[in-house]
């Protein structure tokens, strides 16, 4: 039993010593990057909004600003909006001091704010919901972000556009010094996440003029690869 293990792994040795294998070790290497992308059409969104309330008493401001916390979430339920889909981000409350030197620091105001942070969907209302928010109250739109639920189709077809270009630059490559690919020895790749695109502040309050028109566009997936491939002698 032991002589039969002894003599394969002498086989083994003999085999991978061997001229055939040696030559393959030998074969030329072509390194080559490809970069490929994918543009996609985003398919959900995330708006941050609130609400900014002062008034001379504590209570005055508290009450004010829960009033229209609660006829913005009401009307952005109206517009099809989950109520899992609207949370609170933020909420805080602070006194305004008078800048009277000769009384001191008096309390002039105060201030509540409270912001909302609302998962959209069906982006097709993306533009009709700000204006809903708006309309009911909310005088804070800090951003609307355009995103990607499912990165899978996109991230292939990037993948696979990368590995072509770098097939078809090999192949350029390997045809001007009269040689072919006969086989791969190394692949590498490198895949960007897509970013979500934003709407800043300025823009979206300008749709307290006018009806907001959202347009959400495409997303952009880009891949790289590097691949070592074979060539002939």
């Amino acid at each position: 039993m032991k002589l039969a293990k002894l003599f394969t792994a002498l086989l083994a040795l003999v085999l991978f010593c061997s001229p055939v294998a040696l030559a393959a070790e030998e074969l030329p290497v072509l390194s080559v990057d490809g970069q490929g992308s994918a543009a996609v059409v985003p398919d959900q969104a995330v708006l941050t909004l609130g609400v900014t309330s002062q008034a001379r008493s504590a209570n005055q401001a508290q009450a004010e600003n829960a009033q229209k916390s609660m006829a913005i979430t009401q009307a952005l339920k109206q517009m099809g909006v989950a109520g899992a889909d609207i949370k609170s981000q933020q909420y805080s409350f602070h006194p305004n001091y008078s800048n009277a030197e000769k009384r001191g620091r008096e309390i002039s105001s105060y201030t509540a704010s409270h912001s909302l942070r609302v998962n959209i969907r069906d982006i097709a209302k993306a533009g009709r919901i700000i204006d809903a928010a708006l309309n009911a109250g909310a005088n804070e739109v800090n951003s609307l972000q355009f995103s990607l639920s499912n990165q899978s189709a996109a991230r292939k077809e990037a993948l696979g556009a990368a590995i072509a270009d770098a097939r078809n630059k090999a192949d350029i490559i390997a045809q001007g010094l009269g040689r072919h690919i006969v086989g791969i020895k190394n692949v590498s790749e490198s895949t960007d996440y897509i970013e979500a695109r934003s709407y800043d502040r300025n823009m979206l309050l300008a749709s307290k003029a006018a009806a907001t028109n959202i347009e959400p566009g495409t997303l952009d997936f880009n891949a790289r690869v590097h691949i070592e491939y074979l060539l002939s002698k």
